[in-house]
C-alpha cells in the first residue's frame, strides 16, 4: 500500500499518462528555436509586457498577482483558432530538461479564447489576448520560458509565433549603477554597468559555477553580455566591477515616428495618403548620426506603443486603430559590402531575418524597407549585421555613441542549486544610465 506522503507525487504521473497519449501534442522541442519570432505572414503587432503597463519588460516576479499581457492581431481573414503552451527553457534559452507538469500546473495545450475582430478599420482583423499565468495555466518555477502560439490540422502542429518571458524570485539583491568607462578611448562613448550581489540568507557555495549572469541594453539581446564573472567575493558580496567586462556602447537615443493621426503629417512623417484599401506614411528621410553632435530627447527605449485619434473617445485602440503602409528610407551614397542593414526595435520583434532587412535603392541612393505597422507612436534604429560567419551586430554604425544616451539595463540571476535540475531566475533589477 502506498503511504499518503507519496501520494502527491503520483498523481501528476497518473494525470500525464491520461493525457499524453490523446494529446495529439507533438511540438519538436529538439529544433525549436527559443527566440522572438514571427513566422505567419500575417500575423502583426505580436507584443507582450505586463497588465496595464505597455512600456514594460516581460518580466514578472513568481506568484505575482499582475499577469503578463501576450497579444496579436491576424489581418484580413476570418478568425482562426489559435493554441499555445509554454516551455521552461535554460538560463541560455535551450529547453529545459524538466517535464511540463513539473514546472506548470493545468493543461499543456490550450486555446486561445479571448478575441475581438476590429471596429470599421480599412483593414480588418481580429486582436487576440491572452493573460499568463491564467485560469488554464499556473506557473510553478522562476526562470526563462517560452510561450509558443500555434494553429492545429489533424495532428501536425504550425507554429505561428514564439515570445520570451522571464519569472523572477527576489532571493538575493543587487545593488549597483552605471558609470563612465574608466578608458579615455571609450569614456565618451561607453557606459559601464558596476553592481554587487548581496546573497546573505541564501546559499551559494560556488558563483562562478553556479550562478550565470545577463546584463541586456534595452532588452536588446543581441548585445547582452553573458556569464560575466565576479572580481572579488566574502562571506557577503559578490562584486562585479571590471573596467571592461560588463562595458557597452552607449549608442544613441532610438530614433521616432507618429502615426497616431492619419490626416495630418505628425512627427517625423513627411507624407501620409489613402490609396483604397491601404494608407501610405512616408517617413522623413533619415541619414546617419554617426558624426551628428548628440541631441538629447526622450524616446522609449526601442518600445511603441499603439494609439489612434479615430474615435473620439479612443478607449480601445487595440481594436480601433488602423494599419498603414509605412516607407522608411536611410540615405547613404553607397551600399555596403560587407553588412546588411536591419531596422530594429520592438515594432520589428528585436528579430533580425529578411523581413526586416534593408535593401538599398540605386536611384534614390538610400536603403529602403515598407512595413505594415498599425498605428501608434513608434521607436526604430538602424543596425548593422557583418556578413561573415559571425554576424556581428552593432547598433551604433548609423547611429553613433554617445555616453550621455539614456539607456536601461537589466540584470538577470540565474542559479542552478547543486540540488535543483533547472535555472532558477533570482534577481532582476534595472538600472538606468541617468536614475542610478
Amino acid at each position: 500500500m502506498i503511504d499518503r506522503q507519496y501520494i502527491k507525487y503520483f498523481i501528476p504521473l497518473l494525470i500525464m499518462a491520461i493525457i499524453v497519449p490523446f494529446s495529439g501534442f507533438s511540438i519538436n522541442k529538439d529544433t525549436l528555436d527559443c527566440s522572438d519570432r514571427v513566422y505567419a505572414k500575417n500575423i502583426k503587432t505580436v507584443r507582450m509586457h505586463q497588465f496595464d503597463w505597455e512600456l514594460s519588460y516581460p518580466v514578472i516576479g513568481l506568484n505575482s498577482p499582475n499577469p503578463l499581457l501576450f497579444s496579436f492581431d491576424q489581418l484580413e481573414s476570418a478568425p482562426m483558432d489559435y493554441y499555445y503552451t509554454v516551455i521552461h527553457c535554460t538560463h541560455d534559452w535551450k529547453p529545459s530538461n524538466l517535464m511540463f507538469f513539473e514546472y506548470a500546473d493545468g493543461f499543456e495545450e490550450n486555446r486561445i479564447r479571448d478575441y475581438s475582430d476590429s471596429h470599421s478599420s480599412f483593414v480588418p482583423y481580429s486582436h487576440y489576448e491572452l493573460e499568463i499565468p491564467n485560469e488554464d495555466i499556473g506557473l510553478n518555477f522562476s526562470g526563462n520560458y517560452l510561450l509558443v502560439v500555434y494553429t492545429k490540422n489533424g495532428d501536425k502542429e504550425t507554429i505561428v509565433c514564439t515570445k520570451r518571458f522571464m519569472i523572477f524570485e527576489q532571493l538575493v539583491e543587487i545593488e549597483g549603477r552605471v558609470n563612465a568607462s574608466p578608458d579615455n578611448m571609450y569614456r565618451k562613448t561607453s557606459q559601464k554597468v558596476d553592481f554587487r550581489i548581496d546573497k546573505r540568507g541564501y546559499e551559494i557555495y560556488d558563483p562562478t559555477t553556479e550562478l550565470k549572469i545577463a546584463v541586456l541594453q534595452n532588452y536588446q539581446w543581441n548585445n547582452a553580455i553573458l556569464n560575466v564573472q565576479p572580481t572579488f567575493m566574502d562571506n557577503q558580496y559578490f562584486i562585479y566591477e571590471s573596467d571592461d567586462a560588463i562595458l557597452f556602447m552607449a549608442s544613441n537615443e532610438y530614433r521616432y515616428f507618429n502615426v497616431i493621426n492619419l490626416n495630418i503629417e505628425a512627427e517625423n512623417v513627411d507624407r501620409i495618403e489613402f490609396k483604397n484599401p491601404y494608407y501610405y506614411a512616408d517617413l522623413v528621410q533619415d541619414k546617419s548620426k554617426l558624426f551628428t553632435p548628440y541631441s538629447n530627447y526622450t524616446d522609449l527605449n526601442g518600445h511603441y506603443a499603439i494609439r489612434t485619434d479615430r474615435y473620439n473617445n479612443k478607449d480601445f485602440p487595440e481594436v480601433q486603430s488602423d494599419y498603414v503602409i509605412v516607407r522608411f528610407q536611410l540615405n547613404y551614397n553607397i551600399p555596403l559590402n560587407n553588412a546588411d542593414i536591419y531596422l530594429y526595435g520592438e515594432l520589428t520583434n528585436y528579430e533580425l531575418s529578411d523581413e526586416y532587412k534593408m535593401l538599398y535603392n540605386l536611384e534614390t541612393r538610400c536603403y529602403e524597407k515598407l512595413l505594415f505597422l498599425k498605428q501608434g507612436y513608434y521607436n526604430y534604429r538602424y543596425i548593422t549585421v557583418s556578413q561573415d560567419a559571425s554576424r556581428k551586430v552593432d547598433h551604433t554604425f548609423f547611429e553613433g555613441s554617445y555616453f550621455d544616451t539614456e539607456n536601461d539595463y537589466l540584470i538577470l540571476v540565474y542559479h542552478r542549486n547543486p540540488r535543483k535540475s533547472y535555472d532558477q531566475l533570482i534577481n532582476f533589477t534595472i538600472f538606468n544610465s541617468r536614475n542610478n
